[in-house]
C-alpha cells in the first residue's frame, strides 16, 4: 500500500510540474524543455509598470521581442540565449518567442515581472 501511495503522489508531482511549465500570467511565466516548430510563435503578456525579468535559452536561434500598443519596445534579434532585465512603462505588453528556422526550436523560458 505505501508503494502505491508513493507512486500515485510521483505521478502528481509530475503531472503539476509538466501543467506548471505552461503557467501563464501576469507576473510570471516558466517552462523547461518547451516545443516550438518552425514558423510558430509563443506570446505571454504583462502589465507594466514592472522590471520583466526576460530569460529564455534555444538549441537554435529564435526571435524575441517585447511589444505594446505603442509598437515594439525592446528587439533582441534572432539568439540562442536572452537574459536581461526591462524596465516596462504603464501599459500591456507581450513578450513574443518566435521560431523562424526550419526546425524544432527547444526552449527553457523564464520571465518574471517585479
Amino acid at each position: 500500500m505505501k508503494g502505491c501511495l508513493t507512486v500515485f503522489l510521483s505521478i502528481l508531482i509530475a503531472a503539476i510540474a509538466i501543467t506548471a511549465g505552461c503557467l501563464k500570467g501576469g507576473n510570471f511565466v516558466y517552462s523547461k524543455g518547451k516545443s516550438l516548430s518552425p514558423g510558430k510563435s509563443l506570446s505571454y503578456s504583462f502589465t507594466g509598470p514592472v522590471h520583466l525579468t526576460v530569460k529564455v535559452s534555444s538549441n537554435v536561434p529564435v526571435e524575441v521581442k517585447i511589444v505594446g500598443d505603442s509598437g515594439v519596445l525592446k528587439d533582441f534579434g534572432e539568439m540562442r540565449k536572452v537574459d536581461t532585465v526591462v524596465q516596462l512603462p504603464k501599459g500591456k505588453w507581450t513578450v513574443i518567442i518566435k521560431n523562424p528556422g526550419n526546425e524544432k526550436a527547444v526552449l527553457d523560458i523564464e520571465i518574471r515581472g517585479r
